[in-house]
């Protein structure tokens, strides 16, 4: 092998290790993300949880009130 063919391979190792520490941050880029993507669905699946629980109590006052409202208006007619 000549010096040449030699300074080549040595480029290329180079290049490959360039690629592969790109490679290691975008990956760690991605994992990153995706711990903050994890961490809002599971913030985001307690408000959707709690609205639901609302939205649950209020239609029970909701029915609540109509069922007071239909007996006070039946009293009414007595």
């Amino acid at each position: 092998m000549d010096p040449m063919q030699l300074a080549q391979m040595k480029r290329t190792v180079e290049w490959h290790a360039e690629e592969a520490r790109h490679h290691e941050r975008d990956l760690q880029t991605a994992e990153l993300a995706l711990e903050n993507a994890k961490k809002k669905v599971e913030e985001l699946r307690k408000k959707a949880t709690e609205s639901k629980r609302k939205l649950e109590v209020y239609k029970g006052d909701v029915v609540r009130a109509e069922a007071e409202v239909r007996k006070k208006i039946a009293d009414a007619r007595h």
